[in-house]
């Protein structure tokens, strides 16, 4: 008797089973040696990385105080005093107006030449106005006055007002007790308003109002109207 045969149909199919599995089992592996791969690279880098990252935040520690250096108070007498046999690193003047309000002078260097006044490096001064307003102003260089509250500045002075208006001149003196300023060298201004060139100015009224002296040329924006309606001039 002869032996019953397979369809040639069911033949073909558990082939193709057969195979399919095959390719399976060769997928998985192929993922299982990549999964291997990557985690001995995250190892490998770990075991280098971490301790980069340890002398980097050690070397953060040590630098920080030279990343950014301690201001001294000179408006602190016991500070001033410890620092006046000398040059200054980081001098910081502050104090408050009659009316409360504060103001802070700053510069890279200071060097006391009389009791009360001291020579700046590149210093930069911040005054909040009565309008709630900020005038910022730095330069080349200043003399600080603790006795008459006063800063005169030289070299590329400017002043900038937290209204967009901008000053620029070659001199100026700064009053800090009433937040008054004055220039008789030739300035250029840019704000709001347009751009103008002046002989020089005058900020009164604690910085809300400017004053241009001598020959003024003004070139007035579209609009420039607007730009004044409500804020200080």
């Amino acid at each position: 008797m002869a032996a019953p045969q397979t369809p040639p149909g069911r033949n073909g199919a558990q082939r193709n089973a057969s195979a399919a599995g095959r390719r399976a089992r060769l997928a998985t592996a192929g993922r299982a040696g990549q999964l291997s791969r990557s985690y001995s690279r995250m190892v490998g880098v770990l075991k280098y990385g971490l301790p980069v990252i340890g002398l980097v935040v050690v070397a953060l520690i040590v630098l920080w105080p030279e990343l950014h250096p301690t201001q001294v108070d000179i408006s602190n007498p016991a500070e001033r005093a410890a620092a006046a046999s000398g040059e200054i690193q980081n001098p910081r003047y502050s104090g408050i107006d009659e009316a409360e309000r504060p103001y802070t002078v700053w510069a890279t260097l200071a060097k006391q030449v009389q009791d009360e006044v001291f020579d700046l490096n590149r210093p930069k001064g911040e005054l909040k106005l009565p309008s709630g307003m900020l005038m910022t102003l730095d330069a080349q260089a200043g003399k600080l006055n603790r006795s008459t509250k006063s800063v005169h500045l030289t070299g590329n002075v400017t002043l900038r007002r937290s209204d967009g208006t901008t000053m620029v001149t070659d001199a100026a003196d700064i009053d800090l007790a009433d937040k008054g300023a004055r220039s008789t060298t030739p300035v250029t201004a840019e704000g709001p308003f347009g751009n103008l060139s002046a002989g020089g100015f005058k900020v009164e009224q604690q910085g809300d109002v400017i004053i241009f002296t001598g020959p003024t040329k003004l070139f007035l924006k579209p609009g420039a109207d607007k730009a004044f309606q409500g804020t200080p001039q």
